[in-house]
C-alpha cells in the first residue's frame, strides 16, 4: 500500500494504491500535511492518472476514459458501481442533476443515495462527481454541503475549469497545438 502525493493548481492531489498496485483513491488537499512519500516504486497507473490529473488542473484536459481494470473495486456495493459508472458517461463540461443519476441507473426514487455514493466515491474528479448538481443549488461536494467549504469552491472551480476548455475565450487557451509531456511536469510534494 502507498501513496503518491502532488501539486495541481488548486492545491494537493494524492493517489493511493493497494499492495497489488491497483489505484485505491484519489484525494485533495488545499496543503500537504507534509507526511512521507512513498519509498520504493510507484505503480504505472498511479503516475499516468497523476500526469493526466496535472493537464486536467493545467489545462482543462479532458482525463481519458476510466481505467476501471486499474482500480481497487472491492469495498463498492452493486449500487455504488452503477452511480459511478453513470457519472463517466456526463461529458467534461456538463452537469447532470442526482436525480439524473437515479434515472439513468433506474432507481427513479433513489436521489439521496445517489447522493450518498458520490460522497463515498474514492476518486472524486476521475469518476467526476463534481458534474452531478442538485435541482437547484451546486450539490454537494466530498462530503461537504457549505458553499464557504473549501471542497465546494473547488467544484465550482472544476466546472469553471471544464466549461473554459470547452468554449475558450482567447484562441490561446484552445486546446491546439502541443502541450508538455505531462508526466515531466508532475512534482512529488511532502
Amino acid at each position: 500500500m502507498g501513496e503518491f502525493r502532488f501539486q495541481v493548481s488548486q492545491g494537493i492531489i494524492s493517489i493511493g494504491w493497494n499492495p497489488e498496485g491497483k489505484l485505491s483513491h484519489i484525494q485533495w488537499a488545499l496543503a500537504s500535511d507534509g507526511g512521507e512519500q512513498p519509498v520504493g516504486a510507484i505503480p504505472a497507473a498511479a503516475l499516468d492518472m497523476a500526469a493526466q490529473l496535472v493537464r486536467y488542473f493545467n489545462e482543462g484536459v479532458p482525463i481519458s476514459d476510466v481505467p476501471w481494470a486499474e482500480l481497487d473495486r472491492t469495498q463498492w456495493t452493486e449500487f455504488q458501481s452503477q452511480v459511478y459508472r453513470a457519472i463517466t458517461d456526463i461529458p467534461h463540461g456538463e452537469t447532470r442533476t442526482y436525480a439524473w443519476v437515479a434515472r439513468r441507473i433506474g432507481r427513479w426514487s433513489a436521489t439521496r443515495a445517489v447522493g450518498q455514493a458520490l460522497r463515498n466515491n474514492p476518486f472524486p474528479i476521475l469518476i467526476p462527481c463534481h458534474r452531478v448538481v442538485a435541482a437547484s443549488s451546486l450539490g454537494g461536494f466530498m462530503g461537504k454541503v457549505n458553499p464557504e467549504d473549501p471542497e465546494l469552491q473547488l467544484k465550482s472551480a472544476l466546472l469553471g475549469l471544464e466549461d473554459l476548455y470547452r468554449q475558450p475565450i482567447f484562441t490561446f487557451l484552445s486546446c491546439a497545438g502541443s502541450a508538455p509531456r505531462p508526466r515531466d511536469e508532475v512534482r512529488a510534494c511532502g
